[in-house]
């Protein structure tokens, strides 16, 4: 076995625990998977379009990334969540997740995929980067039912 086989290996073992944990709801195992000075990259805010999401930003350490999942789930009731895809090459892994929710405030569900690329090291994610179009949430959050009402 290369060395490169076994980080592959690493990665996809603490990325599997990762999004098993995650699509659980067992946030404590989800945050035992985070470097201790993990950067967390949830979008990058644009006031007037995409703010309205308030737990997005770029954090540090896993006290901050449970800060903005208490804010999501705050605001947010997930129905579900299930890993669709996941890709390891290296110390990277890239999961695409099914979601479905509702916004408690207007409830207004959602259905959207997102990538997540996560950076993994010494069997921690160092990096987390979140990908997807968030007009499925922001339209929810506003209130707006679209087609569906």
């Amino acid at each position: 076995m290369t060395a490169s086989t076994d980080v592959s290996q690493t990665t996809e073992a603490v990325a599997r625990r990762w999004f098993d944990a995650l699509t659980s709801g067992d946030i404590q195992t989800a945050l035992s998977c985070l470097d201790p000075d993990v950067e967390w990259i949830n979008y990058t805010p644009v006031p007037g379009y995409n703010t309205d999401m308030t737990w997005i930003g770029t954090y540090r350490g896993p006290e901050a990334v449970f800060n903005s999942f208490k804010t999501f789930v705050g605001l947010v009731d997930v129905k579900s969540e299930r890993l669709v895809r996941l890709i390891v090459d290296g110390e990277e892994a890239a999961g695409v997740i099914h979601e479905q929710s509702v916004v408690k405030d207007t409830g207004v569900p959602f259905e959207i995929e997102f990538v997540q690329w996560l950076t993994i090291r010494n069997g921690k994610i160092v990096r987390w980067k979140s990908y997807t179009d968030p007009s499925q949430i922001i339209r929810a959050l506003r209130g707006d039912r679209g087609d569906a009402s």
